[in-house]
């Protein structure tokens, strides 16, 4: 996985492509056929070989026995042993699950390339473009918590809350100078994918943040130009969404690293305009 993230900028388009295909559900998509790689990743079966040999393979097979090695030596790392976690008598059964969970959000931190999170933060901070955010009926939840974070961070921050209706407009008025940073988890929503084509036709930046589901992602891979994927397996017979709060409030963290001190200008006026609003 290093390997691949550590390559990532010097790759292709298309390579690229192939990437974050295997990191979003590494190292499971590393073992299918070169058919079902080119597939889910969108390109063609040569792109697929060219990205090995990139990695410094002399082929896919070699690339991939080389995965089935790292499975081999990593089968007892965190991960494993919290998914396999006994405790004992004194442990709370709670303690537990917020081992599971912990795990489960580093390992998808770990799956994002270094220039992806990067790039994420920096087009997240850049000030001359406007950030619209969304999700569909479980996940504007997440989309809620990023977008009024921002706007205490920064100006020009949009949440679309409303995709069928009311938010039409927004997506129209979406240029080269816009962001959309949308969350689709499975099963995936229609007017969710909508939205982001037309956005993505319109010129606006795709950042998506979906779950895997089968070994598949939310059709809007297709449009977006950075896909950061995240676990939504939970204890209940729902989406877990406490990974996917985990990564975005550690990538606010960098978008107010990245802005500097105009993100606690912009946070002081907000305190000032709030202020009598609260108890303290």
């Amino acid at each position: 996985m290093d390997r691949i993230k550590d390559a990532f900028p010097d790759l292709s388009h298309a390579e690229r492509l192939v990437a974050r295909y295997l990191l979003s559900d590494y190292p499971t998509a590393c073992l299918g056929p070169i058919a079902s790689i080119a597939s889910g990743a969108g390109v063609s079966a040569p792109s697929v070989v060219r990205f090995a040999k990139s990695m410094g393979f002399a082929s896919y097979i070699a690339f991939r026995d080389a995965v089935l090695a790292e499975i081999a030596a990593d089968s007892k790392g965190p991960l494993d042993r919290a998914r396999n976690f006994d405790g004992d008598e004194h442990t709370p059964r709670v303690q537990e699950q917020l081992e599971i969970l912990l795990s489960k959000a580093s390992h998808d931190l770990s799956r994002i390339p270094l220039a992806e999170w990067d790039n994420v933060a920096s087009l997240l901070a850049d000030s001359s473009k406007t950030i619209y955010v969304a999700g569909g009926r479980f996940s504007t939840a997440v989309a809620r918590i990023l977008a009024l974070n921002l706007q205490l961070l920064r100006p020009n921050v949009i949440l679309l809350d409303d995709l069928d209706q009311r938010d039409k407009g927004c997506l129209l008025d979406m240029n080269r100078k816009s962001v959309f940073f949308v969350f689709d988890f499975y099963r995936y929503q229609k007017s969710v994918i909508r939205a982001a084509h037309v956005a993505k036709q319109k010129g606006a930046t795709i950042i998506l943040m979906s779950n895997i589901n089968e070994g598949d992602i939310s059709p809007i891979k297709k449009d977006a130009s950075v896909v950061l994927p995240v676990s939504t397996t939970s204890f209940l017979p729902l989406n877990g969404l406490s990974t996917a709060v985990t990564v975005i409030e550690i990538l606010l963290g960098e978008v107010y690293t990245k802005i500097g001190p105009k993100a606690s200008t912009h946070l002081a006026e907000w305190e000032l305009l709030t202020g009598d609003e609260t108890l303290h």
